[in-house]
């Protein structure tokens, strides 16, 4: 079983108090916490399973950050080298938001200030389903503030502030309320160590602890784990619409989102790199779906993998994770250039050349699935097999 941090655990525990009293409270046939689907705004998006999407605002005490305070790499005293850290650069400015904070807030609504004009950007996290997204908080030209709602296929579900229409984290769909069957647009992000990041972006800047949800944090000593082998808390399996048995539920993957040919329907495919595959293959998949030239890498120290567009203008490029000069690194198999897990040529004929990154972001298969049920898995050509990944546990609830 993965290991859960003092400020999980804490947490945890306060909600299962919560939800003794919410019994009892119904027992005495007073008032008590909503229910699941309760109080769910109209209209709702076609598909959605109202009964399992679960309000947690009233029992759960997390809350999104606006615009943290930021400090120097320099001063980050209160990091070590193995944090997971969720980082981003926009406009040359790179932020690391430590996963030991973000677990609390799901959401940290951050602005990158510019002189031409602001970059506002939701950094979001599910801690137990492991996906961190970024999002472009722009729905129809305007922008949106994100918050904590609750869950919806044991995934955190978000909402904007405003409207209070709910968004699937997993997928950035807006599924009802005002702004129903929007989208958010998604946005480079690498989920990655403290280590790693700082050495990819010496100048970084990263997320100070003080604020005023300090208390919830995961302290120093006790890093978040990087996904979760079981469900925390009663709450997260009464919202689990499907699941596909091809994977075990909380097997690790890579997923992405891989652009379909002109002309196609739709915008995209969804594909799954299971981490365990990435591993016995060396850390590297270079393959070809559809007309799109697909490279996933993956580092085994940090844990971290990316998906890129393969094609550096006209040229494809293959790549080989290897050892030279004593040092383990990326390299493409044309020029000899090594990259870095960003898709960034670090030394080498390509040196300052970058690769496309893809939409792709890790998850446990069950969010995975969930989200995207017609999904292909890397590795494997089983069709979709619907069913019940949580049936054992479901009998053992009973």
């Amino acid at each position: 079983m993965a290991p859960i941090s003092i400020g999980t655990l804490s947490l945890v525990m306060l909600l299962l108090s919560v939800s003794a009293l919410t019994a009892g409270a119904q027992d005495a046939g007073t008032a008590a916490a909503p229910a699941h689907g309760t109080g769910i705004k109209e209209p709702v998006a076609k598909g959605i399973e109202v009964g399992k999407i679960w309000d947690g605002r009233h029992m759960a005490p997390f809350r999104a950050i606006d615009n943290p305070n930021m400090v120097k790499a320099a001063e980050a005293d209160f990091m070590t080298p193995d944090d997971y850290v969720l980082g981003v650069t926009v406009n040359g400015e790179s932020r690391a938001y430590p996963t030991r904070f973000v677990w609390f807030h799901h959401v940290v609504n951050d602005t990158f200030k510019a002189a031409a004009s602001d970059t506002h950007v939701a950094i979001t996290y599910c801690s137990v389903c492991n996906t961190g997204i970024r999002y472009e908080p722009m729905v129809n030209g305007k922008l949106v503030m994100i918050d904590f709602f609750g869950l919806y296929n044991g995934i955190v579900a978000l909402c904007d502030r405003e409207t209070e229409s709910i968004i699937l984290q997993g997928e950035g769909r807006i599924i009802n309320g005002p702004l129903v069957d929007t989208h958010l647009k998604t946005a480079p992000l690498l989920d990655t160590t403290w280590s790693q990041w700082l050495s990819l972006h010496p100048d970084t800047l990263v997320m100070s602890p003080d604020t005023q949800f300090k208390k919830f944090y995961s302290p120093k000593e006790h890093p978040e784990p990087r996904g979760y082998d079981h469900f925390p808390a009663p709450y997260f399996l009464p919202t689990v619409t499907r699941g596909d048995l091809r994977l075990p539920a909380f097997d690790k993957v890579l997923g992405t989102a891989i652009p379909l040919p002109a002309g196609s329907t739709g915008e995209s495919q969804r594909r799954a790199y299971p981490i365990k595959t990435l591993i016995s293959n060396g850390g590297v998949v270079n393959e070809t779906v559809g007309e799109t030239h697909i490279s996933v890498f993956y580092d085994p120290k940090s844990a971290a993998a990316v998906a890129v567009n393969a094609m550096l203008g006209r040229k494809l490029l293959t790549f080989e994770l290897h050892a030279a000069d004593g040092k383990i690194g990326i390299f493409d198999t044309q020029t000899g250039t090594r990259w870095s897990i960003e898709g960034v040529a670090l030394e080498g004929k390509l040196k300052g050349k970058s690769l496309e990154r893809l939409d792709s972001h890790l998850s446990q298969w069950y969010g995975w699935c969930a989200c995207f049920p017609d999904t292909t898995i890397f590795g494997s050509d089983v069709a979709p097999k619907p069913g019940n990944l949580f049936e054992k546990t479901a009998k053992a609830e009973e």
